[in-house]
């Protein structure tokens, strides 16, 4: 399985705060059978680094970390990026670290918008996709401008995808109904743990898989916790 979304970089967001942190989270993922973590630290927001150079160094230094411990884990990373007045010149000039090689698929963290989210929302959306990006949501599914499903279905069409959270998945919450009924629809790309800390959304993925699996089946399953994070990673287009 792949996780795409998870703030593991020791000291640098709101995540794991040192390196034991970091590396318990580490063995739950690879005991959980996770094999690529993709680190992706906030920026900004108050909580994130000023300065995204130090991500790639970082999470080459957690790599380290985890080889020397014999943890069966790929880091990766990319960034979780706020809305900000500057989003495009971000994406344009490369601040914005994206999931793969060819800066096609980025990671957005949507803030709660007012009455009209819906409009602000894909009108962003369609700003990003002109430039070139593919905004991939991050938790979309707590926010709740977005219960009316053909709000959510003109984002889909207008290029972005979704990507909920694993723990809201199985969860009784009015974010997860929301995630399964976007999952119902056939709307979401991709899910993921947002994990923070082995107690704060935990990096386990099985959960949600075999969730995934009673409820749409194993392709489904696997596209979602694997076949499309892969794509997305290779900057291809997921299924």
């Amino acid at each position: 399985m792949i996780d795409l979304h998870c703030h593991v970089l020791p000291g640098l967001d709101d995540g794991a705060k040192d390196d034991a942190s970091a590396l318990a989270m580490c063995r739950m993922a690879a005991a959980d059978g996770i094999r690529i973590l993709v680190a992706t630290p906030h920026y900004r927001s108050g909580v994130g680094v000023e300065d995204l150079s130090v991500v790639a160094p970082a999470a080459e230094r957690l790599q380290r970390l985890v080889d020397a411990e014999g943890i069966g884990l790929e880091i990766r990373h990319a960034c979780e990026m706020p809305l900000l007045e500057d989003f495009l010149a971000c994406y344009r000039s490369g601040t914005w670290l994206a999931y793969d090689s060819s800066r096609k698929y980025v990671l957005w963290e949507i803030p709660t918008l007012p009455c009209n989210g819906p409009a602000i929302l894909s009108r962003i959306v369609s700003q990003l996709v002109s430039a070139g990006a593919t905004p991939v949501l991050a938790h979309p599914e707590r926010l709740p401008f977005l219960d009316d499903l053909r709000a959510v279905e003109d984002v889909c069409a207008r290029g972005a995808l979704l990507q909920v959270t694993a723990e809201a998945v199985v969860g009784d919450s009015s974010a997860g109904r929301r995630a399964r009924a976007w999952l119902d629809a056939g709307l979401v790309a991709a899910v993921a743990t947002d994990s923070h800390s082995v107690h704060r959304r935990p990096p386990r993925l099985s959960p949600v898989r075999d969730f995934l699996r009673r409820r749409y089946g194993e392709a489904a399953a696997t596209a979602l916790v694997s076949g499309n994070p892969s794509k997305i990673l290779a900057g291809e287009p997921p299924a």
